[in-house]
């Protein structure tokens, strides 16, 4: 009994130790007009450990599919293209933001209006799940517009 509980206890630990390993910050979703079948959420990602790490996953509670996603600049326009993970270099921040790296969500359950909570989760290749309560949505204005202000 004492073995399991130690057991337990290391594992609790390990779990502690690998939430403190990665830390989100100014996270935000897009709201989204009537009939917007994709929304998306920005944050900035920080690894604390000595090894890269990749976000691998996510998924909400306002989607039943979600996506990892960019913007690429080919044959004179911008795509959006599904990408497999994001890289977080050890020691470094990532910014998912409009325009660029983002997580999206794919056919939504209902439209995301501004002021709305939505809960995320991300899923990293180290094995950490990090879950977000109630990340806000707000509009997001173009990439065009935002170089205007």
């Amino acid at each position: 009994m004492k073995k399991m509980a130690l057991f337990c206890a290391l594992i609790l630990n390990f779990c502690i130790a690998n939430a403190a390993d990665i830390e989100v910050s100014n996270a935000f979703a897009k709201a989204t007009p009537p009939h917007v079948k994709n929304s998306a959420a920005f944050m900035d990602i920080k690894n604390n450990t000595d090894k890269n790490i990749k976000l691998i996953a996510a998924s909400s509670n306002i989607s039943k599919t979600a996506e990892l996603h960019t913007h690429k600049h080919a044959e004179g326009m911008m795509q959006m293209i599904q990408v497999d993970d994001i890289e977080i270099p050890a020691k470094s921040e990532v910014s998912l933001k409009p325009g660029g790296l983002h997580v999206m969500f794919m056919n939504i359950f209902s439209p995301v209006k501004d002021g709305d909570k939505i809960d995320i989760t991300l899923e990293f290749d180290n094995g950490s799940k990090v879950k977000l309560k109630d990340v806000i949505a707000k509009p997001v204005m173009k990439k065009e517009n935002m170089s205007k202000h």
